[in-house]
């Protein structure tokens, strides 16, 4: 039996992974670390708030026993943050400090929630700061990172986060299995939330063959089809 700690798990994605967390029989604990109290409340579920976030490095580094696996989908956007430093001391800042943190607790297994086109070389502010979070948490060296980039997530949000999040959301769900999917390679949010857990058990269990692995667009489409072909 396994524990893990999730970052952002009221988000988007986070509320996901708890859900398909929850399900594996395989993980005896969920600690998740947030601002806020969540709703979701289960056995399995170690709910831990704190406002400051600059408190989360310690407390996950006072974890008892040791997580197997951390796994983050914490993240803004600069319209939410205020702007485009703001939102480089959250999106990269916090989940930069907080997986050093996991790594020199113990934890073996890193899941990373990024975005599509991530490259700390590209010329967009958004993806090179997702890009620039890759590369220094791969430089950590978990004995297994994993990078999930989806496309276009659908979902239902709680509150808006942006113009351009909003539209993209609704063209994603247009083209969604139409002969235009691989523009945005759209992806629902349970699927991603679902593929992340599988990712954080296979790497617990030692059965991942590389060290590192970036699984984005396309790629995770059909990961969604081969989980859903094997249930």
């Amino acid at each position: 039996m396994s524990n893990i700690i999730v970052l952002g798990a009221t988000g988007l994605v986070g509320t996901q992974i708890i859900k398909h967390a929850e399900k594996q029989s395989t993980i005896n604990k969920i600690i998740t670390l947030t601002r806020s109290l969540p709703s979701f409340k289960s056995d399995k579920i170690e709910s831990i708030v704190e406002e400051n976030t600059g408190n989360w490095p310690s407390i996950i580094k006072s974890q008892t026993p040791i997580p197997e696996a951390y796994i983050s989908s914490f993240g803004t956007t600069k319209a939410k943050a205020g702007g485009a430093q703001e939102f480089k001391e959250i999106d990269y800042g916090i989940n930069y400090e907080n997986a050093k943190a996991a790594k020199e607790l113990g934890c073996s297994t890193c899941v990373l929630i990024s975005a599509q086109g991530a490259n700390s070389k590209s010329p967009f502010f958004y993806l090179k700061t997702k890009g620039e979070l890759e590369d220094d948490i791969k430089a950590l060296n978990f004995d297994y990172f994993i990078i999930l980039r989806p496309g276009v997530l659908i979902g239902e949000r709680k509150d808006s986060h942006g113009f351009g999040n909003d539209v993209a959301m609704k063209l994603g769900r247009f083209v969604k299995g139409t002969w235009f999917q691989p523009l945005l390679n759209p992806i629902d949010v349970s699927d991603l939330g679902e593929i992340a857990i599988d990712f954080a058990n296979r790497g617990m269990k030692g059965d991942l063959r590389e060290k590192i692995l970036t699984v984005g667009g396309s790629e995770l489409i059909e990961m969604v089809d081969d989980l859903k072909v094997g249930k």
